[in-house]
């Protein structure tokens, strides 16, 4: 249980600030996804209560997060993928999702994508 707990904070953030929904007359709301229900609640403090439960997950001076070394760095993608395989980590495909085909806005027949241009800069 602590390793998913713990594994949240790898690769971000405590809160972002999306899900900081109000901040009035002193008081804080923001939304979570309880690990237990896996459902969103909300959640209403007084700012002093919300700094502390922010500042509990700051590292101390000196520490850095399991991604900047290792195996997690974002430069050690044959790494990770040679540890994979030697743990036996069943990597799955993600199945695309169906997506509405694009019609002629003239004749309303199904287009076919034969390239995209990227604007430059």
């Amino acid at each position: 249980m602590s390793i998913k707990y713990l594994s949240k904070y790898l690769y971000k953030g405590v809160i972002s600030e999306r899900n900081i929904t109000a901040n009035r007359s002193g008081k804080v709301t923001f939304r979570y996804v309880d690990s237990e229900t896996e459902t969103i609640k909300y959640r209403k403090l007084p700012g002093e209560d919300f700094i502390y439960l922010l500042v509990q997950h700051v590292l101390p001076k000196g520490f850095r997060r399991v991604r900047d070394y290792g195996f997690l760095h974002a430069n050690a993608k044959k790494l990770l993928s040679l540890v994979q395989l030697v743990l036996h980590v069943a990597i799955y495909e993600i199945p695309l999702r169906d997506r509405p085909a694009f019609t002629c806005p003239c004749c309303k027949s199904p287009m076919v994508i034969i390239g995209f241009r990227l604007k430059p800069g």
